[in-house]
């Protein structure tokens, strides 16, 4: 076999993984298989397998990772993720199930739970009434709001997440895609919302919102922006910083990568009606930097640092993986972004 031969294949088996890791991230048929465990095990990552050392990744500090595993058939398929007052996390898979898990050293979960995400399953109700994507979060009054992409909603549940106690269905969404809503949902500081949809761009720029309050109480008064993340990306989640300046997460699949995520903080002062907003990039994670479909972040406070948390959705399949990774922001760079905009980790 030629050496013509032998590069064709190779690029036709990358293409060949590459297809197949845009069906998983996108969705599809989820395969469940039952068992009501509600153990999660948490096994150590390192962030650079090939430089154990390494810690630094654009404005982070890397401080663990952990690789999350469940016998539960429904644990998997994380899409957004919420830090707690009482030190544990919530995730929201895109099946419409719940996922709570606090950390109790390396490798215990503390006071775990896997149960369905209250309205997601009824006679009559199938995925698309379930496809939950984006979370936000009060710490002081502890109530939580998620978003469906499929049926354009936003709905908000009590803390203890036993009802939903109020629901909004977004309109003006014909252009977005059935599969494409709302995906990264976020409650600033100041009681105001931001919600950032995965379809329905245009020259590289995804519709967005922009409330004057909760999304679900009558008289709030939203308006329409645009956000452009960086080329090639989409954003999958977003949550407030301390300042009131917003982080967002975005995910591309591409060669010869695969999997890539980059972190940007956008100023809510620069959103306006009709404005296009974006992100100063702050960090990147590409091979072999540890990666997977990141579509989760939040942050916590440690002894006066911000902490940032990112977690992966392994699409309830084998060959991925629900990743959890830790790291601090470090502030004297949080106001500056990354010195080059490149597609890997080089100017990191």
């Amino acid at each position: 076999m030629n050496g013509y031969s032998v590069r064709i294949e190779v690029v036709s088996g990358r293409l060949l993984i590459l297809a197949a890791l845009f069906v998983l991230a996108v969705g599809g048929t989820r395969t469940v298989y039952k068992n009501r465990s509600q153990a999660i095990a948490l096994s150590p990552l390192p962030l650079d397998s090939s430089d154990p050392a390494r810690r630094k990744v654009g404005s982070l500090s890397f401080l663990g990772a952990w690789e999350l595993k469940s016998d539960n058939g429904n644990f998997g398929g994380i899409s957004a993720l919420i830090a707690l007052n009482d030190g544990r996390f919530i995730g929201v898979s895109d099946a419409g199930t719940l996922i709570g898990f606090g950390l109790q050293g390396e490798q215990n979960a503390d006071r775990p739970f896997i149960a369905a995400l209250p309205g997601a399953f009824a006679p009559g109700l199938g995925y698309a009434d379930r496809d939950t994507e984006g979370m936000a979060y009060d710490p002081v009054t502890g109530k939580i709001w998620i978003s469906y992409e499929v049926n354009h909603a936003i709905k908000r549940f009590p803390p203890s997440m036993a009802r939903i106690d109020g629901s909004l269905k977004i309109l003006g969404t014909k252009d977005w895609g059935r599969n494409a809503g709302i995906e990264a949902l976020a409650r600033l500081p100041d009681g105001r919302f931001v919600a950032i949809a995965e379809g329905g761009g245009e020259g590289g720029v995804y519709p967005a919102m922009l409330y004057s309050g909760d999304p679900v109480e009558p008289g709030t008064v939203p308006f329409d922006f645009r956000y452009r993340p960086p080329d090639g990306y989409r954003a999958t989640d977003a949550t407030p910083l301390p300042d009131g300046r917003l982080l967002v997460l975005h995910r591309r699949i591409g060669l010869p990568n695969g999997f890539t995520a980059k972190l940007g903080i956008v100023d809510p002062k620069t959103i306006a009606r009709g404005s296009i907003a974006a992100s100063d990039i702050i960090a990147t994670l590409a091979p072999p930097l540890l990666v997977d479909n990141m579509e989760g972040v939040t942050t916590t406070q440690e002894r006066g640092r911000t902490i940032v948390w990112l977690i992966s959705d392994n699409n309830f399949n084998a060959i991925q993986r629900t990743v959890l990774i830790k790291f601090a922001l470090d502030g004297a760079d949080t106001k500056k972004p990354e010195a080059v905009s490149a597609p890997g980790f080089d100017s990191l």
